[in-house]
């Protein structure tokens, strides 16, 4: 051991630990063996722990021999078979490259960056944590508004009332249409997903056909769901309500048949008013009535005088189709053609009718009234006017609700007024019946010219001027 102890070859560095000398020594033992066997070229590196030298030795190595030694290793000499020459072992450790050691400051520079790396890769992991849960809020705000908002839609839940917006239906809508209409007019907001619960309750569906709507003007509540605004537009949608039966005389105006209606609360005659146009383009005879100039209602004429049951809230649309129906079923083909045989139009033939209704006492005298008319209107080079009384007063009467004012008042009176208009007026002066709509097509085959009554209503006819002014004098002073 003495021998070993004073051998420098074998001698420790005392800033290794026990385990470096031992990798140093077992590396000098192979690099000696290779060496004698190969040469010195190509030796390998001696084997380096990593950070050998930044771990100081503060203690000695130990070598251990589990062989007995000989005495040759007692004296302190390690024989080897072909063993290099101590020259040829500093060679070779000189041959190998020096060990990278790392200073204290590098490490701190290394720490410092690992340190910096994981504050950045933690700022960054907040930021995108902070992010996602943002994204999660503003989704989870859209999508709640969505959902009010289309409960809102259906159900009317917290809708804001006190505004009635009118809604246009067109004739042959369905329910693509009509549900576009109301989205137009933002009575729905979520178009997409209440026409998706509309789908599903088959909202647009009735007995496996599609639901026809009533076309006209309707007034709709802004707070109301969907289902309420597509029942109300809906035909035959009047269910287990209160009706009412009235009643319009013959010779009643639109006016006055429009104040009844809403005297009995079955519409508003403001929405009556609204859905004429829209309500009667849907029959054809309505479609042929000519827009003269000053004519003041184009319906006039055609709500036919009769008996009807309503419903109390009835849609206006809904009135008015059963008006002009009922005229359209009392018309008949036979009338048509004798119209034609005329010459005249049916307008013409109701206007005829309507001043034939105003004139006439009653029935009885409905054909003879009808003939003066029309002998006047074949003899029009004579009897441009046919001066009947009944024509300026439709005016007045009409005037007496307001609805015109002074300007419009001249112009309807010049185009109505038959003592200064040629030929018949503007249109009918009132809604006649069927009785007078017989007497028009189907006069009385006379030669009178003129007619007037007394008090009580009885008629005088005459063929000339001079007999008419006889009769005139004696309906005054008898």
């Amino acid at each position: 051991m003495d021998n070993e102890r004073n051998n420098p070859e074998r001698t420790p560095d005392p800033n290794r630990s026990a385990m470096d000398t031992y990798y140093a020594n077992r590396n000098a033992k192979r690099a000696a063996f290779r060496v004698n066997i190969e040469g010195l070229d190509n030796e390998p590196p001696a084997y380096v722990p990593k950070n050998a030298a930044a771990r100081p030795n503060t203690q000695q190595s130990v070598v251990r021999q589990t062989r007995p030694q000989s005495s040759s290793a007692r004296d302190g000499v390690v024989r080897q078979p072909n063993a290099a020459s101590p020259a040829q072992r500093s060679a070779a450790a000189a041959s190998r490259p020096p060990r990278q050691v790392q200073m204290p400051q590098q490490q701190a520079k290394r720490r410092k960056k690992k340190e910096k790396h994981r504050g950045y890769n933690f700022a960054r992991g907040l930021m995108i944590t902070l992010m996602c849960l943002i994204f999660i809020g503003i989704l989870t705000a859209a999508v709640s508004s969505v959902a009010l908002s289309t409960i809102n839609d259906i159900l009317a839940v917290n809708k804001d009332g006190g505004t009635t917006v009118s809604v246009v239906v067109p004739e042959n809508s369905d329910f693509d249409d009509v549900f576009d209409i109301l989205c137009s007019n933002d009575l729905i907001h979520q178009k997409f997903l209440v026409k998706l619960f509309c789908k599903f309750r088959h909202y647009d569906i009735k007995r496996g056909k599609p639901v026809e709507y009533v076309p006209g003007v309707y007034y709709i509540e802004s707070d109301s769901g969907v289902e309420a605004m597509l029942e109300m537009m809906k035909v035959n949608n009047n269910t287990a309500r209160e009706t009412v039966r009235l009643t319009f005389p013959e010779g009643w105006t639109i006016a006055k048949i429009f104040e009844r209606i809403e005297k009995y609360n079955v519409c508003t005659a403001e929405k009556l008013y609204a859905n004429l146009d829209i309500v009667g383009k849907q029959f054809k005879f309505y479609t042929k009535i000519p827009n003269k100039t000053g004519r003041y209602l184009k319906a006039e004429g055609y709500m036919f005088p009769d008996t009807y049951d309503f419903f109390i809230g009835e849609q206006a649309s809904s009135v008015l189709k059963k008006l002009f129906g009922n005229f359209k079923s009392k018309w008949t083909s036979e009338y048509t053609q004798q119209a034609k045989k005329l010459g005249m139009s049916v307008d013409e033939i109701i206007t005829i009718a309507s001043i034939i209704q105003r004139e006439a006492k009653d029935s009885t005298q409905m054909k003879e009234i009808s003939s003066v008319l029309h002998n006047r209107l074949k003899n029009s080079a004579t009897y441009p006017q046919l001066q009947m009384n009944s024509t300026k007063e439709y005016i007045d009467a009409v005037n007496e609700y307001g609805l015109f004012n002074e300007v419009y008042y001249s112009i309807y009176l010049d185009a109505y007024n038959t003592y200064s208009v040629t030929g018949l007026p503007a249109g009918p002066i009132c809604n006649p019946g069927i009785d007078a709509i017989k007497a028009a097509l189907y006069p009385a085959d006379t030669k009178y010219l003129f007619f007037c009554h007394d008090s009580q209503g009885n008629l005088y006819l005459a063929e000339t001027a001079e007999e008419h002014q006889r009769n005139t004098e004696l309906v005054l002073f008898t």
